[in-house]
């Protein structure tokens, strides 16, 4: 049977991430007043921006973290949760920076998405394998 433990560092993952996410609506929200945009974009480009970076941001965190967590419990690997954890953040950080600058295809972004994608199909990977057999034993 697998180790099993309270997922503290996916909680603590969790708590920078939300963080973050917070960071990034308040940024969509400030561009919002200021361009008294309330719905959709209308065609703002500053807007647009801030609202991908925001909505990217959230469509890859929540899933992330669920599944370190679920990694961190069954695995019981601290030291490999704390790394992917630090790879994804990082990733998140930079695709949001990338989305940021004027030309949006740049190295920042490029990064961002490869750590981010990267990261995740290894933690996809490592749950299946981790799962597997036990699933076959009847665990």
């Amino acid at each position: 049977m697998p180790p099993l433990s309270a997922p503290i560092v996916s909680a603590a993952t969790a708590g920078v991430l939300l963080i973050i996410q917070m960071l990034l609506l308040f940024a969509v929200v400030v561009v919002r007043r200021r361009d008294k945009q309330s719905l959709g974009d209308g065609g703002n480009v500053d807007l647009l921006r801030a609202t991908r970076r925001h909505g990217n941001f959230a469509e890859n965190a929540a899933i992330f973290v669920v599944a370190l967590a679920l990694f961190e419990i069954v695995s019981g690997e601290r030291m490999t949760t704390e790394i992917y954890a630090g790879i994804f953040i990082a990733g998140r950080v930079l695709h949001a920076i990338g989305l940021s600058l004027k030309n949006t295809s740049n190295l920042a972004r490029v990064l961002g998405v490869v750590a981010t994608a990267g990261v995740s199909v290894v933690l996809g990977v490592r749950l299946i394998m981790l799962c597997l057999p036990l699933l076959q034993a009847g665990i």
